[in-house]
């Protein structure tokens, strides 16, 4: 995974430091970096965690190309990889551990209120997202084991991503965020990167206690 992530990460350079110098062919290269994930994680799957994960990885870059045409369509292509992301990790630890939740669900009550009541008629589709996220989230924690580092870069990896995504709904519902393309797309980039390396790692569930 290693030479795809060095490849991810050059490409993704370049969308950030070109930036509207790359004029119709942004969309392009801002596609290539997950791209490459997908097919390295695809590559070397043997489980289901693996798979679904460079499911979801192949259906975010399809996702950063909609949600330049249409916010909508990017926001339902997102949905569909996190409901994959969730069943990975679930597929690692199927038990609840509700007690893991918590911080995604602090995260939801601090978030989701305030990007809701601004995102007006976008206010349920934004709603439903912010649970599923939450939710992976959530499962990503779940699926946490102390003295793995892989699972570590895992949960903090589904963090990021609920970061970029708050991020995401702030510049565009509630106000300007400054440097926001680096914010953004360097949290997504680096959220992406750690679950991918992350499944990676991980090819099974592990016994139940």
């Amino acid at each position: 995974m290693i030479p795809a992530v060095l490849a991810a990460s050059a490409f993704a350079i370049i969308y950030l430091l070109a930036g509207a110098a790359l004029g119709g062919v942004a969309v392009f290269i801002k596609v290539v970096p997950v791209s490459i994930l997908a097919v390295a994680l695809g590559r070397r799957a043997q489980s289901p965690a693996q798979r679904l994960g460079a499911i979801a990885l192949a259906i975010c870059a399809l996702a950063d190309a909609l949600i330049e045409w249409r916010f909508l369509f990017g926001l339902g292509g997102f949905l569909i990889a996190h409901l994959c992301y969730i069943a990975a990790f679930v597929s690692i630890e199927s038990r609840l551990r509700p007690m893991r939740l918590i911080p995604a669900a602090a995260w939801g009550c601090v978030a989701l209120p305030l990007l809701v009541r601004n995102a007006g008629p976008m206010a349920v589709p934004v709603g439903i997202y912010g649970v599923v996220i939450l939710a992976m989230i959530w499962r990503a924690g779940a699926a946490f084991q102390a003295g793995s580092n892989a699972s570590l870069v895992g949960a903090v990896g589904a963090i990021v991503f609920g970061v970029s995504d708050t991020l995401v709904g702030y510049a565009r519902f509630v106000g300007p965020l400054p440097a926001s393309t680096w914010l953004i797309m360097g949290t997504y980039w680096t959220a992406q990167t750690m679950i991918a390396l992350s499944l990676s790692q991980r090819p099974a569930r592990r016994d139940s206690e």
